[in-house]
């Protein structure tokens, strides 16, 4: 018995010192910390930039989610009818702008060429005006002449029927002493016939001077009617002269519907600006109205579910919790003095909780600073009292094939780091 008792004891040793020999071997090859835990980009998905009410959750805790598929849904209805409102206001605008598009164009055709005619016609109107004063200043010269002569040959006509009254009276006189002495043969008859001859072209001469002053003074009478001609064409001018300035009125009156053009640019003008307002408007309920729709930014899992079907939320308030399984990583904390024995690239061997299974990998980073510095309350020693607390260093690790089963993000992990 006490040999039995004396080979158990030498084996319960030997297991000792191998135990002792295999622990103080592993701390010798690695650092070793199981102040280790399963991470994961862990994603908060609340509302970009909407505010209201849950009105469906598509998704339960720990179900899978692709990236793009819907999460949840917020009460759009503010936003459909703001939609609505814009659009009605946009087609509105729209429609009053090619109204006025319309009429512009209308004035563009309508008024530029008015004014054009009415300057070309104002033209030949002053041009016309100015040959009637040729004309007027033709005429009241013609008169003048006219006048001049019938007068002169009025008065050379009077003078005449005096000369011609004048030798009428003479020969009259002649004739009829004449006629006497013949009656009593006191002269031959060649003697009386001669008196009685040039009697009578004195008669005859008298006649054609009365004729001749009557023609003068007809033409006199109708050199003096000329003045009509001159009143025709005073009157004529007249007229003109208010087509003119009926004319410049009608140019002044389209030269201000040119101000009219200018004024529907500037209206189109404006419209063109309020509609792309609106447009913008628009654009923007449109994208708020998108993300009452709030999807999933990645692939993963549905890690924590934070509201309910009812529930209020605003920007920045989760709705879900989603991790993608892809970022899987391991984060150590390493104590302060080993840190100097390890590198990023050093092998690791990882062993999970969640499945009891050992896998490799390596160290991807280390961190720069100790964890404590980011405590929400961190430690005051400004007063002397001090006690030494070895800090730990972060260190993140990527293992290598690990199962979908295996990634429980926040669990423990105790991880085995060569030593450099």
């Amino acid at each position: 018995m006490r040999k039995l008792f004396s080979l158990v004891g030498i084996f319960l040793i030997g297991l000792v010192t191998l135990w002792l020999f295999y622990y103080f071997y592993l701390r010798y090859v690695y650092v070793i910390t199981d102040d280790a835990f399963q991470m994961a980009d862990v994603v908060s998905v609340s509302t970009q930039d909407v505010s209201g009410k849950v009105i469906k959750l598509f998704k339960r805790e720990y179900e899978p989610v692709k990236e793009g598929e819907p999460l949840f849904k917020v009460d759009d209805s503010i936003y459909r009818k703001d939609v609505d409102a814009l659009k009605a206001k946009l087609e509105s605008l729209k429609i009053k702008r090619e109204e006025l598009l319309r009429k512009l164009s209308r004035l563009k055709e309508q008024i530029p060429a008015s004014v054009k005619i009415n300057q070309e016609n104002l033209k030949a109107l002053e041009k016309k005006l100015q040959q009637l004063e040729h004309q007027k200043l033709l005429e009241k010269t013609n008169y003048e002449t006219s006048v001049e002569k019938a007068r002169s040959e009025v008065r050379a006509a009077e003078k005449g029927v005096e000369a011609a009254k004048v030798s009428l009276d003479h020969w009259k006189n002649q004739y009829e002493r004449y006629s006497r002495l013949y009656q009593r043969r006191v002269i031959s008859r060649e003697q009386f016939e001669e008196v009685e001859l040039e009697y009578k072209e004195a008669l005859h001469s008298f006649e054609a001077a009365k004729a001749r002053l009557q023609v003068a003074k007809e033409n006199l009478k109708s050199a003096k009617a000329l003045k009509n001609r001159i009143e025709i064409v005073k009157k004529q001018q007249e007229e003109l002269k208010d087509r003119i300035k009926s004319l410049r009125e009608q140019i002044k009156i389209s030269k201000a519907d040119l101000k009219r053009i200018e004024e529907l640019n500037y209206s189109i003008q404006q419209l063109e600006e309020e509609i792309k307002s609106t447009e913008h408007q628009l654009e923007k309920v449109r994208i708020l109205l998108s993300h009452s729709l709030v999807k999933s930014p990645v692939k993963g899992f549905i890690a924590k579910k934070w509201k309910e079907e009812g529930d209020f939320v605003s920007p920045g308030l989760p709705v879900y919790s989603v991790y993608n399984p892809e970022s899987f990583y391991v984060l150590a904390w390493v104590e302060e003095d080993k840190v100097r024995d390890i590198k990023v690239g050093s092998r690791v061997k990882a062993e999970l909780e969640t499945c009891k299974e050992t896998f490799k990998g390596k160290v991807s980073s280390i961190g720069t600073s100790a964890g404590s510095i980011f405590s929400l309350i961190p430690r005051d020693t400004s007063q002397g009292e001090y006690t030494r607390v070895t800090q730990r260093i972060p260190v993140k690790i990527e293992l290598e094939d690990v199962p979908l089963r295996c990634i429980k993000p926040g669990t423990n992990v105790t991880v085995y780091i060569e030593k450099r």
